[in-house]
């Protein structure tokens, strides 16, 4: 009797899993959870808006110029009469800026779920316990701007009492994002803005050095030498002296006969040249390096350029092999195989020493301010 009974049974405990199964995944669908410790970060595609919205002070900010372009952020979601999780998840988030430091550089971002209640001032009387520093932003704002924010971000759900304790961290230099548990471990965050930080940063061998400009220039003529290079129009130069040396620099990896991702980033980096204008080829040089010169003759580079609507300002260089190489080898975009070729925009300035990495197919407007406040204090 038992027997017939569990198998008779049998068939709606499946239905009941299947259907707490279903309805877990729809009430997940709203916000996607953090990785569980231990996994790899996901890799998320988040474009924040330019919503103007309002902080604790009653100051209005545009939430992409203001607080989040070319800086690492960690952005959360609370209401001010949140009785769970909200202020354990802001405290969580002031240990990580005070573990961080004054200097940090990092933006801090709280966005309000409750946009009917929470007012400039009510947010300013929830923060207040938690002294957040300068770099901390509450924000609220009128309710269509505040949504939208919400949604790009992935933090909003219809009902705030069922909101995640999510963080989103992320570099909108490098464009990494990734999402963590806002009630775990301050150690779990910080992990994540390190790994932000690190995703725009060039190789340390770019880095600067103590000492003055001479010194720093020593450095950088010494590291990146005068190796022989010559453009799409013949034209040979000394590397370090002729193109790199007392300007900004833009450098980037291709080959004409690239069937993948060459032309594209080629083409999106000539809307960055339009955009920066007659800069470049004065204190600005965009550079685009060879990764296969035994077949990009300055001949066949010279109808790239033109096809891809090129100005003057940017050279394509190729050369002897060796001399490619070498050069190659010191920026990190050297392969054996041409089409394993990287598609990172490096962005320098050797006088400073301050160099930076971005996604070639970054927003264009993302790898202008990058260019243009390249030397801000961080």
């Amino acid at each position: 009797m038992n027997a017939l009974r569990a198998q008779a049974l049998r068939p709606l405990l499946c239905s009941l899993v299947v259907a707490l199964a279903s309805a877990s995944s729809a009430q997940e669908a709203v916000v996607p959870p953090p990785a569980p410790r231990g996994a790899p970060a996901p890799s998320l595609d988040v474009e924040v808006p330019d919503v103007e919205l309002v902080d604790q002070t009653g100051r209005k900010v545009k939430l992409w110029t203001d607080l989040v372009r070319g800086h690492t952020v960690a952005i959360n979601f609370i209401f001010t009469r949140c009785k769970t999780i909200c202020s354990p998840m802001t405290a969580t988030m002031a240990r990580v800026q005070k573990d961080l430091g004054a200097k940090s550089g990092v933006r801090f971002i709280s966005i309000t779920l409750d946009v009917a209640n929470d007012t400039p001032d009510r947010m300013a009387k929830f923060a207040e316990p938690f002294k957040p520093g300068p770099d901390w932003s509450f924000l609220t704002g009128e309710p269509a701007r505040v949504k939208e924010a919400l949604v790009a971000l992935g933090g909003y759900v219809p009902d705030k009492e069922a909101h995640r304790p999510t963080v989103l961290v992320g570099n909108a230099v490098a464009n990494h994002w990734q999402r963590v548990d806002g009630l775990g471990s301050p150690s779990t965050i910080l992990t994540a803005i390190r790994e932000a930080q690190a995703a725009s940063k060039a190789p340390s061998e770019l880095g600067s050095l103590e000492g003055d400009v001479a010194t720093q220039d020593a450095a950088a003529a010494k590291y990146f030498t005068n190796t022989e290079l010559v453009d799409q129009h013949g034209k040979t130069h000394r590397f370090y002296e002729d193109l790199v040396r007392g300007r900004k620099v833009l450098i980037n990896f291709a080959f004409t006969s690239c069937k993948g991702a060459c032309s594209p980033i080629t083409k999106h980096l000539a809307e960055v040249q339009a955009q920066l204008g007659e800069r470049v080829g004065k204190d600005i040089t965009m550079i685009t390096l060879s990764v296969d010169p035994a077949n990009d003759t300055p001949k066949s580079l010279g109808t790239f350029t033109k096809k891809m609507g090129v100005r003057s300002g940017w050279f394509f260089l190729t050369g002897a092999r060796e001399n490619i190489t070498l050069v190659l080898k010191k920026l990190g975009g050297y392969v054996d195989d041409p089409n394993a070729h990287n598609t990172t925009l490096l962005i320098g300035d050797a006088t400073t020493g301050m160099w930076v990495k971005s996604p070639a197919m970054a927003r264009v407007e993302n790898i202008v301010y990058a260019v243009e406040h390249l030397n801000d204090p961080r």
